[in-house]
């Protein structure tokens, strides 16, 4: 690596840190696209293969029961992220519905612990819950926050507002030390940061963000134990034990395993997620996770700042600034009162430049 304070004194990524040109090929974007931490940039092939799904629709022939072949390719690829079986892969369509089972799931006065600034469909679900103890705490404080009696303790693995990152080893140890459950949300970190085998009880994403899916995607996974303890809420008829032939009248004949919390999907961006797994899993997580963090630390330093850990950049915005960046073709974005940028495997150090340039000139 080179030498950082500013703009003129670059960080000289290792080409062994990028991936590939050829990565590049596989988006079309028109601009410097920073702002995977809302919405990732589709991959050329997954928006085909959506539009595609729309117009067979408008033409009478979309195939419905073949897309359940194509969300079973999803849950193995889930699998392979995150580390559990594909039969232990729930899916639906985002995550404050899936984190709303847990949270129900609850006994009447359980403590939950949750780090200050967490997104809200992780935080909420707990919060309509007036007999619950919610309590939120410093992010890097987390572990050492848990004590007994606590049932739960709940974080987005990478933070959405700043991109802080939870020391998962540590809030899984201090957890089982006090017999709380672990619930962590990969929204912000599937797709470049590891995370197989984290050692949560449940583990929840959508897929519009870094896994780079259309939006309507999203899964909950958990450990055969943990899901015992919830309930199947929502219920319908594709959490039954074969969809097409348990779809009408009693009794009840649901699914013995976490497809019993299967929400109705949204069959073209299950089509189009499958495509963008293939592509982040055939690239590989620890390639991309090295790619976005060089490009992460090059802004990082033509903004004066030490490296980090995180993908995404977050710093205090100056009046006008956002506007400034999309006049100049650069897509970021504002959360919590700061701007925010993020680097994923289809950024270049081209990229990164450009928005240095309106940042620091």
């Amino acid at each position: 690596m080179g030498r950082s304070g500013g703009h003129d004194e670059l960080v000289t990524i290792s080409t062994s840190a990028l991936l590939p040109d050829s990565i590049r090929t596989a988006f079309a974007p028109t601009v410097a696209y920073l702002n995977a931490a809302s919405y990732g940039l589709l991959p050329t092939a997954v928006a085909e293969a959506v539009s595609a799904a729309e117009n067979r629709r408008a033409e009478g022939t979309f195939d419905i029961p073949g897309v359940d072949e194509i969300i079973a390719d999803c849950r193995v690829a889930i699998g392979t992220l995150t580390g559990f079986a594909p039969e232990q892969i729930a899916i639906g369509s985002q995550v404050s519905q899936l984190v709303s089972l847990i949270a129900a799931a609850l006994p009447e006065g359980a403590a939950v612990v949750l780090p200050e600034g967490e997104f809200t469909s992780v935080l909420w679900p707990f919060l309509v819950r007036p007999d619950l103890r919610v309590r939120t705490v410093p992010l890097t404080g987390l572990a050492e926050a848990v004590r007994p009696g606590d049932a739960l303790v709940a974080a987005a693995v990478v933070q959405s507002a700043d991109g802080g990152i939870v020391d998962t080893a540590a809030v899984v140890a201090a957890a089982r030390s006090h017999g709380a459950r672990v619930l962590f949300d990969l929204s912000q970190a599937a797709g470049w940061y590891p995370v197989r085998d984290l050692g949560a009880d449940w583990v929840v994403s959508v897929g519009y963000k870094w896994l780079l899916g259309p939006k309507g995607t999203a899964f909950l996974a958990g450990t055969d134990e943990a899901l015992a303890e919830l309930r199947p809420l929502g219920a319908g008829w594709y959490s039954g034990y074969n969809p097409w032939e348990t779809c009408y009248d009693a009794p009840l004949r649901s699914a013995s395993d976490a497809r019993r919390f299967d929400l109705s999907p949204v069959w073209p961006a299950w089509i189009g997620q499958r495509l963008a797994l293939e592509l982040l899993l055939s690239t590989g997580i620890d390639a991309i996770h090295r790619h976005n963090l060089a490009l992460a630390d090059r802004l990082r330093a033509g903004l004066g700042l030490s490296p980090g850990r995180s993908a995404i950049v977050s710093i205090e915005a100056q009046p006008g600034q956002i506007q400034r960046l999309r006049e100049a073709g650069v897509v970021g974005s504002m959360r919590a009162g700061r701007l925010r940028l993020g680097c994923h495997l289809y950024n270049t150090e081209a990229d990164i430049d450009r928005a240095l340039t309106v940042l620091v000139g």
